[in-house]
């Protein structure tokens, strides 16, 4: 009994609500006219995936330097 539950993962979970929010920030992006940001996304995801070898880990922090990155350069360059 409760013998399944020592071998729960929930990476799955959490990369796949990463990749969610990586969707819908570049879909968000592209609908509103942010193409700056949106080309950033897409170039800093691209650039991490290739240099991690294009492994899962390298996905999920493709991923996430993306999503850093969309929200923060496109401010810094109305500055």
């Amino acid at each position: 009994m409760g013998a399944l539950l020592g071998h729960m993962d929930l990476m799955p979970l959490i990369y796949g609500f990463i990749m969610f929010l990586g969707i819908w920030s570049m879909y968000h992006k592209l609908m509103s006219g942010q193409l700056f940001g949106f080309v950033v996304e897409a170039g800093i995801f691209s650039l991490v995936f290739w240099l991690h070898g294009g492994s899962m880990n390298g996905g999920f922090a493709a991923m996430i330097a993306a999503l850093i990155a969309g929200q923060v350069l496109p401010r810094m360059r109305h500055k």
